[in-house]
């Protein structure tokens, strides 16, 4: 399974995903959430069903029965435009 997913206040979307049949989740049981709060930082949970902040997640409890997670944030640092294209 793989997905890349948008985070907000309330959700995350799925934007791609492969094996997986939810469009979205709620962000409490997101493991994006973990992951956004350390950005340049790759989060990787071995064992989801080991890890104290997952083990009773429905997502690892049920399915998709998540046991290996690793994530990072993607983002777009926001530069000064050249002046040639403004």
């Amino acid at each position: 399974m793989g997905a890349i997913s948008f985070v907000d206040e309330n959700r995350q979307w799925f934007k791609a995903r492969i094996g997986l049949d939810a469009s979205e989740t709620s962000r409490d049981v997101s493991f994006c959430s973990h992951a956004i709060l350390q950005p340049k930082t790759l989060t990787i949970i071995e064992d989801a069903k080991e890890d104290d902040r997952f083990a009773e997640n429905p997502l690892v409890t049920g399915k998709p029965n998540i046991r290996f997670y690793a994530g990072c944030p993607i983002g777009v640092e926001v530069v000064k435009p050249h002046p040639k294209f403004i």
